[in-house]
């Protein structure tokens, strides 16, 4: 019984990550928001961002080499990867939604957090 819990430990983790290189210690972690989500806000009536669901895409800036992540229902995503510099984005079939890709840089054993906003083109 006790070998089955890393085990099982190993398979969560696993499968909440994305596709990605490295051995576990480092990547980037972050959340995906879409709005505007209303063509007009009103402090009355406010209109929040919310999560955004797809694909979130991390290149290698030395290789070109892309990873891919995709979100779950809060937007939130992770991906493990091998210490460097990251340009990470979204995956679109069609504009909008848009997104500014930022570069980020993963250090040796720790995590990147990083926000993405998604423009869903709504004004």
């Amino acid at each position: 019984m006790p070998r089955i819990i890393p085990v099982l430990v190993a398979v969560a983790l696993t499968a909440c990550g994305g596709e990605g290189t490295g051995d576990g210690t480092s990547g980037i972690r972050g959340q995906a928001l879409a709005g505007p989500q209303c063509a007009v806000e009103m402090a009355e009536s406010p209109c929040p961002d919310l999560p955004w669901e797809g694909t979130v895409v991390a290149t290698d800036t030395a290789s070109g080499e892309e990873f891919t992540a995709t979100t779950d229902a809060d937007g939130r995503f992770e991906l493990i990867l091998a210490p460097g510099t990251y340009e990470v984005s979204i995956a679109v079939n069609s504009s909008p939604p848009t997104v500014e890709p930022q570069t980020v840089m993963v250090d040796p054993g720790a995590f990147a957090a990083v926000d993405l906003f998604v423009d869903t083109g709504i004004r």
